[in-house]
């Protein structure tokens, strides 16, 4: 069974070029451009959370607080992605699973994503 990744990004073309990357290793993704996505979240309930910081609605830090705060996404890994400073910070404020600091290669990102769905934390 494929993985699924729920991607959370406004940039649409990073967005874009992020799922062509997942999807051609297999993996099934779903994006949304905001921060209010938590529903989205519990419906699809996907085995990672991809998450900029930086959303034109808000932080992705509050959305990852609020995952990490649910009793049915508390389990799911999350990863924050931004280029603000301190994502180091805000990823361990809210709970984040690890984070990246963008620009980075997508080879970074696949080996994140394959760590965290493969539990190689």
């Amino acid at each position: 069974m494929r993985k699924k990744i729920f991607i959370v990004e406004d940039d649409v073309d990073l967005s874009d070029e992020i799922q062509l990357i997942l999807k051609g290793e297999g993996y099934h993704t779903a994006a949304y451009p905001g921060k209010n996505s938590i529903k989205g979240v519990i419906l699809q309930m996907p085995d990672l959370v991809l998450v900029d910081n930086k959303l034109k609605d808000g932080l992705g830090s509050e959305l990852c607080s609020a995952l990490k705060k649910h009793p049915l996404t508390s389990h799911v890994p999350v990863i924050l992605i931004s280029g603000c400073e301190n994502l180091a910070g805000a990823a361990l404020e809210c709970g984040a699973d690890a984070y990246l600091n963008k620009p980075f290669e997508m080879d970074r990102l696949l080996e994140t994503v394959d760590r965290h769905l493969n539990h190689l934390v």
